[in-house]
């Protein structure tokens, strides 16, 4: 007869294997997708010619117009799929410019003036704006993803009324060290040339020259972190960590909020930034701006909503204004990533698998208080006074628009002004703008 010992040494072993077990499972059907992307919804999309190869799109939603981020070189440097060969390497990046307000017309392509060096755009965002009408200028944002190098945020004005880009400078940090998306947070900004604070994504734990990405990468650990820079302290440190590929952060439906589009993680994370402990998060400093002492504080990120979509998110906007909430996934990661490598001996080749693509829509239902998997009540109005806790509002995404690759597909990012939106794509020629009112 077993020894109590080894009846409980098996249970533990057995415990442990199960614990192991089931996450790498969920994550293989994650990744593997559905059996059958269907498609339906793509007549409410156009595409727009012009820029290829897009890694970003934002909209600055003042002006109307939206910025994409793209790079003839992406095929060669898909950091977020381990997809790289920095040798091949010879073209520059550039921003383009769409204005919402004339839709179907091309994109157009920016210069940057006063700018010198290698120039290869990831993340772009901008720095929030208080005026009314067309700002005279806007803070662009961008993270220049330099091969062999560490990841640095270039900062920019773009004039309007000229449709001109400057530079401003280069902010640095080796916290940047996988950064890919960005996100300006307003909650502070430089004295003297308005850069805000904002948060970074590093889509990996490891950089591409660290042996343990290649564990990081095989068995899909969560191992990325969200940066905040403060701009009068101009330092950056590590303020979210255990992410699971970060695709997208965006400011969110909630003061000091911002969501998380985590890709192998297959949800979509609220963090709220709360002041826990003065003591770790306060620091008395010199600022960088006025060279005088200052104290500065650092977020506290911490979880307040998930939404489980069972989806590879790689994009996600929410527009506060009209409180529209979309996101862009992969239904079959796989074959986007099969997808990469074949772009990767030859950028111009036709792959052997389609990467299709799906966007879906936020919305808001009232679900009963308690439930482990609430069923939404979409005719069910409460008085929230009468019902305080019997009942509450829930996001849930749902899809809108579907499509496997034959018409567009390898989505980058997504980017909402009410119900438009537009979505980039890694290795499509142009871009998709669609109307889902």
């Amino acid at each position: 007869m077993p020894s109590p010992g080894f009846i409980i040494g098996s249970a533990l072993v057995a415990v442990i294997g199960i614990a192991a077990y089931l996450p790498i499972i969920r994550t293989r059907t994650l990744l593997e997708g559905v059996d059958v992307v269907p498609n339906y919804g793509m007549d409410k999309c156009q595409r727009v010619s012009g820029p290829s190869f897009c890694d970003d799109v934002r909209i600055q939603r003042n002006l109307n117009i939206g910025f994409l981020a793209c790079d003839p070189s992406l095929p060669y440097r898909n950091y977020a799929a381990s997809i790289f060969d920095e040798s091949k390497i010879k073209e520059d990046g550039a921003l383009w410019v769409y204005d919402l307000s004339k839709r179907g017309s091309p994109a157009e392509k920016l210069t940057i003036k006063g700018f010198k060096g290698p120039f290869h755009p990831s993340g772009v965002t901008f720095a929030p704006t208080s005026e009314d009408g067309t700002p005279a200028r806007v803070v662009v944002l961008v993270v220049n993803h330099v091969p062999n190098e560490i990841p640095r945020v270039e900062i920019l004005y773009y004039y309007p009324a000229r449709k001109s880009l400057v530079y401003k400078k280069t902010i640095s940090s080796a916290s940047f060290h996988a950064a890919n998306k960005i996100a300006a947070s307003g909650a502070v900004s430089h004295l003297n040339d308005d850069t805000p604070s904002f948060f970074i994504t590093n889509d990996h734990g490891y950089n591409l020259t660290n042996w343990k990405r290649e564990y990081e990468e095989k068995y899909n650990l969560p191992a990325s972190s969200v940066v905040y820079y403060h701009p009068r302290a101009d330092r950056a440190q590590e303020v979210g960590w255990r992410f699971q590929m970060p695709g997208a952060i965006v400011p969110a439906n909630a003061p000091n909020s911002y969501w998380l589009a985590l890709g192998k993680g297959g949800t979509l994370e609220r963090y709220h930034s709360h002041m826990v402990s003065a003591e770790h998060q306060e620091q008395t400093i010199i600022a960088a701006d006025t060279r005088q002492p200052t104290t500065v504080s650092w977020p506290g990120m911490m979880l307040e909503e998930t939404i489980h979509t069972a989806r590879v998110n790689v994009g996600m906007d929410y527009d506060p204004t009209t409180k529209a909430f979309y996101t862009v996934s992969h239904p079959r990661w796989n074959d986007y990533i099969q997808h990469a490598k074949e772009r990767l001996e030859d950028k111009d080749a036709k792959p052997s698998v389609k990467a299709g693509f799906a966007i879906s829509k936020g919305t808001e239902y009232t679900v009963k208080q308690g439930e482990v998997r609430p069923k939404p009540m979409k005719d069910f109005e409460f008085d929230p006074t009468e019902f305080p806790r019997r009942f509450r509002k829930k996001l849930f995404v749902e899809e809108v628009v579907s499509n496997d690759g034959s018409d567009f597909g390898t989505p980058s990012a997504i980017a909402a002004t009410g119900h438009r939106v537009l979505v980039s794509s890694h290795y499509e020629d142009g871009f998709l703008d669609c109307d889902l009112a």
